[in-house]
């Protein structure tokens, strides 16, 4: 029963792949060679339930592969089985390199080849930025991008590593493609904004506003004005640290400091009304006057409390 099965696994893959005809015109060695090792892996689908390319039916596909490629070192039919036979066995660097130079060689991916290789690619990746090796998990991810365009999962870690690497710009076009890809994802709709904040002000700045912000929320107002403050500094043309650094000033008591931010904030936003109106709330606060009155309760109530 089990090598009936094998044979119609090898019987698929072998159409799936092009691998009947192409075997045709291949000198007979290496096409014997290759069906060999497609049998072998096929073979190993079946036979193992975890695949590790330590596995003896691995490493006879691999074989027979490799002798394939010896024997017909023009034809691209064993590059295209050693990716695809990597790939299977979980082997993810020759696997990368067997698709890129399979690529590279002229050879055109089908459907099951880009998801082969994207999954290596993204796999690969993600393993050299648990390592700290950001740079290199860059480039495997921006190049599964290339070579798979509608995996978001590579568009989301491109992403990410360029706002932690400080190069929002470029962070835009994959937050902006993940969220295409996966429109419910609040995650790459959230990143997105940042990335576009980030580039507009500064990473650090951003930075720095967003955690006062999160200190803010706390309760913690001397902290979030350090924050804010720190903001405005790293980038003095940042309204939204202006006027949160004039919020926390006016919630501690400071009219005249809050007066002073919420008067930055209004000269870099001129037609932000709400800025205007607490600068001038501020400057009312500070001056000791009297908060006008509101119809229906003359006696009490300041605007914007």
């Amino acid at each position: 029963m089990r090598r009936t099965l094998t044979r119609a696994i090898a019987a698929a893959l072998l159409v799936a792949y092009g691998f009947a005809f192409a075997q045709a015109s291949l000198p007979d060695a290496a096409a014997s060679a290759l069906a060999e090792g497609e049998a072998a892996m096929a073979e190993a689908l079946v036979t193992y339930e975890a695949q590790y390319p330590d596995r003896p039916l691995w490493q006879r596909a691999f074989a027979a592969g490799r002798r394939a490629a010896s024997l017909a070192p023009e034809r691209l039919e064993p590059v295209r089985f050693l990716a695809e036979a990597y790939s299977r066995s979980q082997w993810t660097g020759p696997a990368w390199t067997a698709w890129q130079d399979y690529l590279a060689r002229g050879g055109v991916l089908d459907d099951e080849g880009r998801a082969l290789a994207a999954d290596v690619g993204v796999r690969l990746a993600f393993g050299l930025y648990e390592q700290g090796r950001t740079d290199e998990a860059l480039d495997r991810y921006i190049a599964v991008t290339e070579l798979a365009p509608d995996v978001a999962e590579a568009h989301v870690w491109a992403g990410r590593i360029l706002i932690e690497t400080e190069r929002p710009a470029q962070a835009i076009a994959y937050w902006r493609r993940a969220a295409e890809l996966e429109p419910s994802d609040e995650r790459a709709a959230y990143f997105l904004a940042f990335a576009q904040e980030q580039a507009r002000w500064g990473s650090r700045a951003v930075d720095a506003f967003r955690a006062g912000v999160a200190s803010y929320e706390q309760g913690l107002l001397s902290e979030a004005a350090e924050r804010f403050a720190r903001a405005s500094t790293l980038n003095p043309e940042y309204p939204e640290a202006w006027a949160w650094l004039g919020r926390t000033a006016f919630e501690r008591g400071a009219f005249e400091d809050a007066a002073l931010y919420y008067a930055t904030a209004a000269r870099l936003v001129p037609d932000d009304d709400t800025y205007a109106y607490w600068r001038a709330e501020s400057q009312r606060r500070a001056a000791g006057e009297a908060a006008p009155a509101v119809e229906g309760d003359a006696e009490d109530g300041a605007a914007g409390e």
